[in-house]
C-alpha cells in the first residue's frame, strides 16, 4: 500500500451531524485541501461550513456521484440510509469508507456485496479500534500468551450520549467491542445470553449486557448511553497475568497485573487442613509505554491510502460478521 497521502485529493464527507463534524476536522488537520460536504439537511451543511470554513459545500448527492474526481467518500449517515446511498457510490466506483455498522439489515449488506463483486468498488467500514495502536498491543500480548490461558474478558462502554434513534445501543457501542473481539481472535464468540433494558423508548434498548464464551474464554460486554460518566475499559483476566485498558487514562492505559488467583491440586494441601482456599499471587505490575497516534487519524490515513487493489481490514465480510452476530441477540 502506498505510504504518501495525496493531500489535493478531492474528499467528500456524506453526513454533517456529530461523526461527520469529527471526520472533517480529522482531514483537516491531515492537511487534506478539498474536501466537500453534503448532508439533506441544509441545518446541517452551514454549521460545518461556519465551523470549517475551507470546506465545500455540494448541495446535489449526484454531483459527487458524477465526478470522476471525487474518488473517496466518507459516510457518517444513519444506518437505515445507508444502503441507497452506497449502493449508488459502488455503481459509480468511487472508495468508500462506511461508519459502522454500515447499514441495519445483513440482508442488505448481502445486496451491497453481490453488487460490489459486478463493479469491484473498494469499501471499508468504520470499526476504529481496529486501528488503535494499543488495542494492537494488546493483540501482540495475547499472540505471545503473556497472560497465560485466557480466562475471562470485560468490556465496559458506558457514556451519557450520542444517543440514535435508528439504532440501539447494541449496534451502536456493542458493536465497536465486537470489532475488536474479531480483530484479537478472528472470529466472535457464541452467546450465552443477552440482558437489555429500553429505558428511554420502548423499542430501542439504551442498557445492554452481554454474556459470551469464545472456545474457553468467558466474555461479557455492558454498554450503556445513559451512564453519568465516561467509561471506556477492557479487563483481561489470564492465568498467568491479567491485564486492564482504561481508555481514559491518558498516562498509562494499559497495565499488566503480575496477579493471578487458582486454587492448588487437592493433593498439595496439608492433612489437616481441609478449607480449600484458592490461592492469590500478587508479583510485581508495569505499565508498558506505547508509542500511540489518535485512532480515527490511524484509521483515515489507512483509507486514504486505499487503492481499488488492496482489501481492507475491516472489509465486507468483518462487517457481515458483525451484523449477523447482532442480528442473533
Amino acid at each position: 500500500m502506498n505510504t504518501i497521502i495525496n493531500k489535493d485529493k478531492k474528499i467528500a464527507i456524506i453526513g454533517c451531524g456529530y461523526w461527520g463534524t469529527i471526520i472533517t476536522k480529522t482531514l483537516i488537520e491531515l492537511g487534506l485541501k478539498n474536501i466537500f460536504i453534503y448532508d439533506s439537511s441544509a441545518k446541517n451543511l452551514h454549521a460545518l461550513k461556519k465551523k470549517y470554513n475551507t470546506v465545500k459545500i455540494i448541495k446535489n448527492y449526484s454531483k459527487i456521484l458524477f465526478d470522476k474526481d471525487l474518488t473517496n467518500l466518507f459516510f457518517a449517515t444513519p444506518p437505515s440510509m445507508n444502503y441507497s446511498l452506497v449502493k449508488q457510490a459502488i455503481i459509480n466506483n468511487k472508495i468508500i469508507f462506511l461508519e459502522k455498522p454500515g447499514v441495519n439489515k445483513s440482508s442488505d449488506l448481502n445486496k451491497l456485496i453481490k453488487l460490489n463483486k459486478k463493479f469491484n468498488s473498494r469499501v471499508m467500514f468504520g470499526y476504529v479500534y481496529c486501528f488503535s495502536d494499543h488495542i494492537k498491543y494488546i493483540k501482540k500480548i495475547i499472540s505471545k500468551n503473556v497472560l497465560g490461558k485466557l480466562l475471562y474478558i470485560n468490556f465496559q462502554r458506558q457514556n451519557l450520549g450520542p444517543i440514535r434513534n435508528d439504532v440501539d445501543v447494541t449496534y451502536d457501542l456493542t458493536s465497536h467491542d465486537l470489532s475488536i473481539i474479531l480483530f484479537l481472535f478472528g472470529k466472535l464468540p457464541k452467546k450465552i445470553s443477552h440482558i437489555k433494558y429500553p429505558i428511554l423508548k420502548k423499542n430501542l434498548c439504551d442498557i445492554s449486557n452481554l454474556h459470551m464464551k469464545l472456545d474457553n474464554t468467558f466474555i461479557d460486554i455492558n454498554n450503556n448511553w445513559i451512564n453519568p460518566t465516561k467509561i471506556r475499559k477492557i479487563n483481561i483476566v489470564g492465568s498467568k497475568k491479567m491485564l486492564s485498558f482504561d481508555e481514559m487514562d491518558l498516562v498509562n492505559p494499559i497495565r499488566i497485573y503480575n496477579k493471578y488467583a487458582k486454587y492448588p491440586k487437592i493433593h498439595e494441601f496439608n492433612k489437616k487442613f481441609f478449607e480449600a482456599k484458592a490461592l492469590i499471587y500478587l508479583g510485581k505490575n508495569f505499565s508498558p509505554k506505547i508509542k500511540s497516534s489518535q485512532s480515527l487519524l490511524n484509521e483515515i490515513k489507512y483509507f486514504l491510502k486505499l487503492k481499488k487493489k488492496d482489501r481492507p481490514i475491516t472489509d465486507f465480510l468483518f462487517s457481515l460478521k458483525i451484523l449477523k452476530f447482532l442480528e442473533t441477540i
